[in-house]
């Protein structure tokens, strides 16, 4: 028996027909509900916008990489920087973010997706961004990246966990991911790496997001504990 969800998909990939359809007829019976053909043909055009707005995210993501150098100066990755932040407040999908904290990601994916979690502060892509850091912090060399943006992940990082305790008697984390997150950022502060990065001022470089990262850990952890 037909769906709605699948008259809808049906609608999406068949725009033409649909067209036709809804010019016929009033309304369809589906599973024995009736559906106002205007109704659908609403929701057809929501679901289709959407679509085109992902395009367009991704577009306009594709062309930030064209002209992005993950080793410039780190003063000519500030306009960067600021147009990723433009582009976080407006994405709906999450596809570029985990393109670029998979393994094997190329530097601008992960600086890119480093710096829309340190805009957006998206609490379902925190797990991921973990095991990134943690994958990364295990790499002597941290995978060959730059100091700059490792620094991003890891204010990424200090941003979510933040977010998800400052102001909630119980945080928005679980025990469990911050104690996985305490341990990746713990490895990521004991990198031989990392040690080299500001050792003038390491708060400055690195160790800076990730020491306040494991602070807010610890409170998160001890909140946790009182609201059980």
């Amino acid at each position: 028996m037909i769906t709605f969800l699948a008259l809808l998909i049906w609608a999406i990939w068949n725009p033409a027909q649909f067209s036709a359809l809804f010019n016929r007829v009033e309304s369809v019976k589906i599973s024995g509900v009736e559906v106002k053909l205007s109704k659908l043909e609403e929701k057809f055009k929501e679901t289709n916008f959407q679509l085109v707005e992902l395009e367009e995210e991704n577009s306009r993501l594709n062309s930030l990489y064209t002209t992005f150098d993950p080793d410039a100066p780190k003063e000519a990755l500030e306009k960067v920087r600021q147009e990723l932040k433009v582009l976080a407040g407006n994405m709906d999908g999450s596809s570029p973010i985990l393109d670029g904290l998979r393994s094997g990601a190329d530097p601008e994916d992960i600086f890119a997706a480093a710096e829309i979690l340190r805009a957006n502060r998206d609490f379902s892509m925190f797990d991921p961004l973990i095991a990134s850091i943690d994958r990364i912090a295990s790499d002597p060399r941290l995978e060959d990246l730059r100091y700059q943006t490792v620094w991003s992940l890891a204010s990424a990082a200090h941003r979510i966990i933040l977010a998800a305790v400052k102001h909630s008697d119980a945080p928005k984390l679980t025990t469990a991911q911050l104690e996985t997150a305490r341990s990746a950022l713990t490895k990521l502060g004991s990198n031989p790496h990392v040690q080299l990065d500001r050792p003038d001022s390491p708060k400055q470089g690195i160790r800076g997001p990730v020491g306040y990262a494991l602070n807010w850990i610890e409170i998160g952890l001890e909140k946790q504990l009182k609201a059980k």
